[in-house]
């Protein structure tokens, strides 16, 4: 299955993604990370669990993940089917908004340099 990008819109500082499968059906979505994983390279975004599951806790979102494919005009997300690949991206995920989160409180915690 894939997904096309829809439509992006800025709010509140978020870049929110309208996601649209083969069926036509649409996912609201907000990206909150593109990386590179062995060679390949992966959009993630945190999705309303309602969105995917109408029983789902409304409290959390989930973090969708698909690999790139294409480029430009052509550019489509493809689900990532593998199990074991997927859990490994997602650690990859976890892992670098983890240095980023690390890196931000840092950076608050350094003093300012005057000259």
């Amino acid at each position: 299955m894939s997904m096309k990008e829809k439509e992006n819109r800025f709010e509140d500082g978020e870049e929110i993604v309208e996601l649209e499968d083969e069926n036509g059906n649409t996912v609201t979505a907000v990206h909150v990370a593109t990386l590179s994983y062995k060679g390949e390279w992966y959009a993630c975004f945190a999705v309303e669990p309602e969105e995917v599951d109408e029983e789902a806790d409304e409290d959390e979102s989930e973090i969708a993940i698909f690999r790139i494919e294409g480029d430009g005009e052509n550019e489509t997300l493809e689900v990532v089917e593998d199990d074991a690949l997927l859990d490994e991206v997602f650690a990859e995920y976890c892992h670098q908004y983890n240095d980023f989160e690390d890196a931000e409180e840092a950076m608050a915690l350094e003093p300012d340099e005057e000259n």
